[in-house]
């Protein structure tokens, strides 16, 4: 079975049906979203799509501090747009995010999936980057460990262990013009990082959201590197 892995749609519900609609066509019979559906570009539209799809979900940092009543100041909320947000969530939005859990283990034919917004060490807020050390994690040899959180993708491999990160689908910081998820084939282990243009996709999506901080903005305008990571599609 082929399993489509993506997180970080922030938002962008244009790009993040973009990243869905890839995934199915190369054949993802199922779906997992690692978290951070809100935040950024402001509204609910990507949690609602994924409670009308269905999908299972993670609980992103950004799901989480919407939940929590602890203030978030003016200058952090011109860009993360959350408090409005919370004035707005309904009550069935509100219970059933609640209820996404922090990670989750699968067991497949190739091994032990594990699925986390942040890290194996703190599920919600860790950042793995392409470069940060792997050596505290205590995770059983001939797992695969994926992540979302920091928009940087990856694959890299550490004392028996792959460690995959599937960057962003709705703002991405490597290469602002192109999104990312990933596909597992889950009887080999086979993991595809996949690279797709959403700048029309973008474009649609602040044309319906409006306002959205400057520096959001600026990073879709990030240029794409020389060693871009993942297959562009």
């Amino acid at each position: 079975m082929l399993i489509g892995l993506l997180s970080d749609a922030h938002g962008n519900l244009e790009a993040f049906r973009q990243a869905v609609a890839l995934l199915r066509r190369l054949g993802a019979q199922r779906l997992y979203f690692l978290g951070d559906a809100v935040g950024y570009l402001p509204g609910m539209a990507v949690v609602d799509e994924i409670l009308l799809e269905g999908f299972d979900a993670l609980m992103g940092n950004h799901e989480d501090m919407l939940l929590q009543q602890a203030p978030i100041s003016p200058a952090r909320d011109d860009l993360y747009r959350l408090m409005p947000m919370r004035a707005a969530v309904t009550d069935v939005q509100r219970e059933i995010v609640s209820q996404w859990p922090r990670a989750r283990k699968l067991d497949a034919a190739c091994g032990s999936v594990m699925l986390f917004h942040g890290s194996p060490v703190s599920p919600t807020n860790g950042y793995v980057y392409p470069d940060t050390a792997l050596d505290d994690f205590s995770i059983d040899p001939g797992s695969i460990v994926f992540m979302g959180h920091t928009h940087h993708p990856f694959q890299r491999q550490k004392n028996g262990v792959r460690y995959v990160n599937v960057g962003s689908c709705g703002l991405p910081r490597d290469a602002g013009a192109l999104g990312c998820a990933a596909l597992l084939d889950d009887e080999t282990g086979a993991v595809r990082l996949l690279r797709f243009d959403i700048r029309a996709a973008t474009a649609a999506a602040l044309a319906r959201v409006g306002d959205v901080h400057p520096a959001v903005r600026a990073v879709f305008d990030r240029p794409t590197p020389a060693g871009l990571v993942g297959d562009l599609i």
